[in-house]
């Protein structure tokens, strides 16, 4: 018969369980479905499509982990960008490597999907440059946080670049163990409801 104190060792030496991307893309799909998630509520929301394929979230696991640091589509200063822009928009987006996530994504996406993005984070740049005369990453925090005050407001001219680039992150972020951590859910119980974000203007 077992100690409590055997029972204490073998607990030690067990190896918590492995949660993965496809098991999280079906914990936050079926929230959405129940209604009781706000993130990737809406039926266009470019990352739904992704979060139902489980061959890609596999791969994506596998890539994640081996942090090769070569993005599959962006290029490597495209990439340094989105995840200081991610981060600024998003905290803890780097922990969870929401930009190496959409970079991932991105390359198994339509070339029009491909180059409407692009084409929003080259907005951003030129915003940043046209606003400070550099670029994203040369920023510091107070003039990024100014560019993301202005490029945030309804009517300016990136702010519907600053949306979609916003939807890519909080998808990424929110099916991240990570971000679903902060949505309330454990690997342990399921939530009859969820809190919902607790970043200040949402991300959803």
């Amino acid at each position: 018969m077992n100690t409590a104190a055997d029972i204490r060792v073998l607990g030690a030496d067990a190896k918590p369980t492995r949660i993965t991307r496809r098991d999280l893309a079906q914990t936050l799909l079926a929230g959405l479905a129940a209604g009781i998630l706000s993130p990737l509520s809406s039926a266009a929301h470019p990352l739904r499509k992704h979060l139902l394929n489980g061959s890609l979230l596999d791969f994506a696991d596998a890539h994640l982990s081996a942090a090769a640091g070569e993005p599959l589509f962006l290029s490597a200063g495209q990439l340094t960008a989105l995840d200081v822009l991610s981060e600024a928009i998003i905290p803890g987006s780097r922990k969870a490597q929401c930009a190496s996530f959409i970079d991932l994504l991105l390359s198994a996406d339509t070339h029009e999907v491909q180059k409407e993005f692009l084409a929003s984070l080259s907005a951003m740049e030129a915003n940043s440059q046209g606003a400070y005369h550099a670029g994203i990453v040369e920023l510091s925090p107070t003039q990024r946080n100014g560019l993301l005050a202005q490029v945030s407001t309804p009517g300016s001219a990136g702010y519907k670049h600053f949306n979609h680039l916003k939807d890519w992150m909080a998808g990424a972020y929110y099916s991240s163990e990570i971000g679903m951590r902060e949505l309330g859910w454990k690997p342990d119980r399921v939530f009859p409801s969820f809190p919902g974000c607790s970043h200040a203007d949402g991300h959803s």
